[in-house]
């Protein structure tokens, strides 16, 4: 260590030597990188969320060492840091070794630090060789026995019997707290909720859960940096609520993101079903949502880009305070009776440019057309039509949607690929043709009609 701090020395020594701007980054230079280096690490944390795996559950290791059970709690020892540390001593020693020999010979000769660069390279070295050659070596990754690389996970939990293995999780009642980062695998049933309150990311695995609580949500966000709920393909995940104290069956303060090939149902009896106090992001899965007030609704911007969506609200159907993007994937949703009220509702800006978007209630923002690149069609029936009246909506043709409302609607909005200008479209309640026939143009078709 002593060989070390000398050889460190002598380099600062040597630095301080060498010709001003040598060795030096321009501090503009510095910023972009820096700037650069940000988004790259940002980038790579979204593709890492994409490549999130909702494939079935298999060869699975926990990286923490705490183990617990309904009946008993056991640690394990963790892994020695021996190897680790003097790998790290070895690499650094050989890297003070070259850069000191670089020093010494980018130093001018008649230099203090030149003449005894030579010394520390020395040194150095000595140092590096007193460290094992095979400390260099990262170990490998942990494998099956099939030689393929273990899926490392930071928790796993059973909400049946209360068993988990991991760290960052306590239970205690039917309260499961989450309070780390990473990855957790849930399943099993429970009466109670799941709370997460860390400063990290967290990544749900829903590998078949149930879990329902009479006084409040099923899932509480009260605090993490982003949430994703990963549906296991194959899955069908439920959670209920009852109880007026709290925004939704899931609740979130912080942004959401689902995606999975599994099934997600969600059921509210007094509030909203999702909430989250900033964005809603959904890029696929099979997702049934069922509130006594609006089915989604978020505090800041909604994005769909995949998945089929089944949104019921007694209030709204999907709500979002900020802004709306719908890309991709299936969306059928229903508002309540209120004229107040929205099937869809856009706080700001509503970008509509791919997907299926079938939505009956007593309102529907419409795509704004400078962003917008896919048709939409919006109808207004007067008057309003009574709660089980099935509404359709025939184009050039085609019967392109048919819906029955499970609430008093005044309105049905329509979009698919399918839309273009020029298209001929009649409006139907009750297989009855309200209005006249009316035409496509634009981005966004509006027409209120009445039965003949």
């Amino acid at each position: 260590m002593k060989q070390l701090r000398s050889v460190l020395c002598l380099l600062l020594a040597a630095a301080m030597m060498l010709p001003a701007g040598c060795g030096k980054k321009d501090e503009a230079t510095a910023s972009q990188e820096t700037t650069a280096a940000a988004q790259t690490a940002e980038d790579a944390e979204e593709e890492d969320d994409d490549d999130d795996d909702d494939a079935p559950i298999k060869d699975v290791k926990v990286k923490s060492a705490s183990k617990s059970d309904a009946k008993s709690e056991t640690t394990e020892s963790a892994p020695s840091t021996t190897a680790a540390s003097t790998s790290t001593t070895a690499k650094a020693a050989s890297t003070t070794a070259a850069t000191a020999k670089s020093a010494g010979n980018a130093a001018s000769g008649g230099n203090a630090a030149a003449a005894e660069a030579p010394a520390a390279t020395e040194a150095a070295t000595e140092a590096a060789a007193e460290a094992p050659t095979e400390a260099l070596t990262d170990p490998a990754p942990e494998e099956t026995e099939a030689g393929e690389e273990q899926n490392v996970v930071s928790g796993i939990i059973d909400l049946g019997s209360g068993a988990f293995e991991g760290e960052g999780i306590t239970i205690n009642g039917g309260t499961v707290l989450i309070t780390g980062g990473g990855t957790y695998i849930l399943s099993g049933a429970r009466t109670g909720n799941v709370e997460i309150n860390t400063t990290e990311k967290v990544k749900l695995k829903l590998n078949g859960v149930d879990i329902t609580n009479p006084d409040g949500p099923a899932l509480l966000v009260s605090d993490a940096k982003k949430v994703t709920l990963t549906l296991i393909e194959g899955t069908y995940n439920a959670l209920n609520s009852g109880g007026s104290m709290h925004d939704g069956t899931i609740t979130s303060n912080d942004t959401l993101e689902i995606k999975g090939a599994g099934t997600l149902n969600v059921t509210s009896n007094e509030v909203h079903g999702i909430s989250s106090d900033d964005d809603i992001v959904i890029k696929n899965g099979d997702i049934t949502v069922n509130a006594a007030k609006s089915a989604l609704i978020a505090n800041d911007d909604i994005t769909v880009s995949g998945g089929t969506i089944h949104a019921t609200g007694a209030t709204n159907g999907i709500k979002s305070k900020g802004t709306m993007t719908i890309s991709g994937g299936a969306v059928y949703a229903f508002g309540g009776p209120k004229e107040t009220k929205s099937a869809l509702f856009c706080g700001s800006v509503f970008t509509l440019t791919g997907g299926y978007v079938y939505a009956v209630g007593c309102g529907a923002s419409e795509p704004d057309p400078s962003l917008s690149t896919q048709h939409a069609i919006c109808v207004k029936y007067t008057p309003s039509l009574d709660a089980g009246s099935t509404v359709s909506l025939v184009v050039n043709g085609m019967e392109f949607l048919r819906e029955t409302s499970p609430y008093a609607c005044n309105t049905v909005f329509l979009s698919t690929p399918d839309i273009v200008d020029g298209m001929a479209y009649d409006v139907y309640a009750n297989d009855v043709k309200y209005g006249e026939t009316n035409y496509t143009a634009g981005i966004s078709s509006t027409a209120v009609v009445s039965a003949e």
